[in-house]
């Protein structure tokens, strides 16, 4: 079969395309031919070896997989996951870029038979952390204005929408190009501001009446994040799920003091290792939204599996909208 191995860290260019032999099924396994594989910027920081968890070489880069079963290994129950269904794997160790897949059963959800296999790539790691987001850290967020920054991004056009479903205020974005911007107000934006211009947290204030934003969904990092404070009210919270920038955010106590902010984390990885219950049920509840047409997952941007190399660039060079999916 082929695979994208990774034997050194660095640019696009160490994505190597290789061929090595299909994984033969395990006890408490399941053999997936892959139909989807998901893009995430964890991805990008694996290659560069910025992730906050080692990356040993070599690597076969890759959290999510959507696909059929093809074999199961003993012990996995078969009126779960009968030859032919379409499942979710869940892969912590990478493995996804890649025409097949042996993943543990117990990191694996069967899905409805319809779904598309590209936007049921966008399940786990978009809509398990917007959902969460939202419905853990945030908390309630009914009637609060919000800014959520790359409204176009996987998780921010989730983040949109299941904010208006949760009934939030005034949803404003963050987009760094027109097509971006276009596409955040597709989500469910009112109002999507160019975070490039350095008068950005002006346009923010201004797109809300002149009145500053209850809660912001921050990942940009760097000066993003510290112009950010300017845009919150008195007493407003701050949620922050990673630094795409690749620059680091600081702390100012005068932010906390001064103005009664409240300053949150997130971290997918450890919310699934403290509170799998939570976070199995956050998945059900986003496999439920799209079953239903609640919500949509845009997958406009896919490529051949060949073409990984492509994609971490224009990732990179944020040309991407949505969810980023390699086809094999």
């Amino acid at each position: 079969m082929k695979q994208v191995q990774m034997h050194a860290y660095g640019a696009p260019e160490v994505l190597q395309w290789a061929d090595v032999d299909r994984p033969k099924v395990q006890p408490e396994t399941i053999l997936i031919e892959v139909k989807a594989a998901g893009v995430n910027f964890s991805d990008i920081l694996r290659r560069r070896n910025t992730y906050f968890m080692p990356t040993p070489l070599p690597y076969v880069l890759g959290a999510e997989a959507v696909g059929v079963v093809v074999d199961i290994g003993s012990g996995v129950d078969a009126r779960i996951y009968p030859k032919g269904s379409l499942v979710l794997a869940i892969l912590p160790h990478g493995g996804a870029y890649s025409e097949y897949v042996l993943a543990p059963a117990m990191f694996c959800v069967p899905l409805p038979p319809h779904l598309d296999p590209n936007v049921a790539s966008g399940i786990f790691v978009q809509g398990s952390t917007a959902h969460l987001l939202l419905h853990q850290v945030a908390g309630n967020v009914e009637g609060k204005t919000m800014l959520v920054h790359a409204g176009a991004s996987g998780v921010g056009s989730l983040l949109l929408q299941m904010a208006r479903l949760a009934g939030a205020g005034t949803l404003i974005a963050t987009a760094s190009t027109p097509e971006k911007r276009q596409a955040a107000q597709k989500f469910g934006a009112d109002a999507v501001v160019d975070y490039t211009q350095p008068d950005w947290p002006d346009a923010v204030i201004a797109s809300n009446g002149g009145k500053k934003v209850d809660l912001i969904l921050e990942m940009v990092g760097g000066e993003v994040y510290a112009q950010s404070f300017a845009c919150l009210a008195q007493g407003g919270s701050m949620v922050v799920y990673g630094a795409a920038s690749g620059q680091k955010g600081f702390m100012h106590s005068e932010h906390f003091v001064d103005e009664s902010h409240h300053l949150h984390g997130f971290n997918l990885a450890h919310f699934i290792g403290t509170q799998m219950d939570v976070w199995q049920a956050s998945l059900g509840a986003v496999i439920g939204m799209l079953a239903a047409g609640q919500i949509q997952v845009e997958t406009a941007c896919q490529f051949a599996l060949q073409d990984a190399k492509e994609a971490h660039r224009q990732i990179e060079a944020r040309q991407t909208i949505g969810k980023v999916v390699l086809i094999p």
